[in-house]
């Protein structure tokens, strides 16, 4: 066994793609209300449409407050910051600018368009 993917419903998902697309995911539609991007890893994210969730538990309501949260590795501090300064600029909210981690990380949090936290990382390189 093994964990394939993630599901996330979107109030708005022309809306949610545009945002997830600035993390490098390009969505496929799969029918009616429900979409797919493969991350590099090869993990699924999936989109699914408040109305789907709704046809298939009747139900189902939406979240008051989200509580899970994706993270997207860089490969470096510079592009943490330069895609941070992107997100920005296309008006999503930035909740944590990017910081040097105690932890050893370049770390930012951010909000997707349903208040689904993202945070974007890198490891710090070390200088020598």
């Amino acid at each position: 066994m093994g964990l394939d993917a993630i599901g996330i419903p979107c109030k708005e998902a022309e809306k949610s793609i545009k945002f997830y697309s600035l993390l490098g995911l390009n969505f496929k539609k799969y029918g009616e209300g429900h979409w797919e991007a493969v991350t590099t890893s090869g993990f699924r994210i999936m989109l699914d449409s408040y109305e789907l969730m709704e046809k298939i538990d009747p139900e189902w309501k939406p979240p008051v407050r989200p509580g899970t949260t994706l993270a997207f590795k860089q490969e470096n501090a510079e592009q943490v910051d330069e895609l941070i300064k992107e997100i920005k600029t296309q008006g999503y909210e930035v909740i944590k600018e990017p910081w040097d981690a105690f932890w050893g990380q370049r770390y930012s949090t951010v909000l997707d368009v349903d208040g689904n936290r993202v945070d974007i990382f890198s490891p710090l390189q070390e200088s020598h």
